[in-house]
């Protein structure tokens, strides 16, 4: 019991990664592929692992901020956003230590919008249309260490990852957009629904295990990827001629970031089946921690509560995961204050400043359901 609760601990808290959100867009990420096993939570020297793991979100509530424009329910124009996005995941044991781990996304997302047409010269039309984005997203690698021996360690552990995100996720894809009069053109996609960034970015993460009281195991991960590059070229919109806002029209390759942590028992005992609790926050910074910031992205977080099962059977392990976004915050943006302090240059009036924040749809909840078989080398049994 003790052995399923730990791998069952590693396999949570490294299957689940962050998955987009809506407009604020957050990409699959983490290059750690899912550790469980038949029998150890780590990989033994020439041990592989291999796995899937599908995610599902919509998004529709927009909100600035924390407070929800129902408004845009009301009058029909909200946006709305379908994603489906699957990982291939492969890791190898270097060491009973040291693992190399590949990701490899594929997205297909969706993008649901109003436009006020022209019916005539008089009267107008609110319709709804969509544009589609699809295709490999940006591949990612990573080196994971055991800080202790797992030979050793046996009620906790710590691992710490590095990796590399490569750009190899097209960022500028175009679809059919409906126009006023009627017709159609070829336009960029919106940034939320492009498959990759354009940045060639590098993560630190870390997750972590140990038994608090029983067969109640406690875990945590955490992740960040920085993304130096500061925009990838892809126009939003038209060159801006305003002093002080060029360039804001560019599409950024912004930072991420997400944690998570919580507890796990086994509920049926001798049955292989493991419940978890966890809490997530994930998001995107409005400045990067490296690299310019003159670049277009729609900064934001969500906070969720995230209830778990995971089977495991002998090599294969199959979850379940559902967080729940309990709050919202679409933050302001660079481009955002920028602009901000652009207009309040010179009112010498408190009463007379303005704010400028941009809003963003986010989800009720996103899914993700996840898969992994273990080939062993190892011929010793633990």
């Amino acid at each position: 019991m003790k052995k399923l609760l730990t791998l069952t601990a590693i396999f949570i808290i490294a299957q689940i990664k962050v998955n987009a959100q809506g407009c604020v867009a957050v990409r699959q990420m983490g290059g750690i592929g899912a550790m469980c096993s038949s029998s150890s939570y780590h990989l033994d020297k020439g041990d592989i692992q291999v796995g899937a793991n599908y995610r599902y979100f919509h998004s529709w509530r927009h909100y600035v901020g924390t407070e929800e424009q129902k408004q845009r329910q009301a009058l029909g124009n909200a946006v709305n956003i379908f994603s489906h996005a699957i990982d291939f995941n492969i890791s190898y044991g270097i060491t009973n230590r040291l693992q190399l781990n590949l990701t490899i996304p594929y997205v297909h997302n969706e993008r649901s919008q109003t436009l006020t047409m022209n019916k005539d010269s008089v009267s107008k039309a609110l319709t709804r249309y969509s544009v589609y984005a699809h295709g490999l997203a940006d591949v990612r690698f990573g080196l994971n260490y055991w800080v202790t021996d797992p030979a050793k360690a046996h009620t906790g552990n710590l691992m710490i990852g590095f990796g590399i995100k490569l750009a190899t996720g097209k960022h500028n894809t175009v679809d059919d957009a409906l126009q006023k009069d009627g017709t159609t053109k070829s336009s960029v996609n919106d940034q939320a629904i492009q498959p990759g960034d354009g940045g060639v970015g590098f993560s630190i993460e870390f997750q972590g295990f140990t038994k608090i009281y029983k067969s109640i195991m406690g875990f945590a991960n955490g992740y960040y990827l920085f993304n130096p590059k500061e925009s990838n070229g892809t126009y939003k919109s038209a060159p801006s001629s305003t002093p002080g806002l060029a360039g804001y029209e560019l599409y950024a390759c912004p930072d991420q970031y997400f944690i998570r942590g919580g507890f796990m028992t086994s509920v049926l005992k001798g049955k292989n089946l493991t419940f978890s609790l966890a809490a997530r926050m994930e998001g995107i910074p409005a400045y990067d921690v490296l690299g310019g910031q003159v670049a277009y992205r729609r900064p934001g977080y969500v906070v969720a509560v995230e209830p778990g099962v995971t089977f495991q059977k002998k090599q294969h392990t199959i979850s379940l995961f559902v967080p729940f976004n309990f709050i919202r915050n679409r933050i302001q943006s660079a481009a955002d204050i920028a602009q901000q302090n652009i207009k309040n240059s010179g009112v010498t009036d408190p009463a007379k400043l303005v704010h400028v924040q941009g809003d963003a749809a986010f989800a009720d909840h996103s899914i993700s359901l996840g898969y992994t078989y273990r080939f062993s080398t190892s011929k010793k049994k633990h």
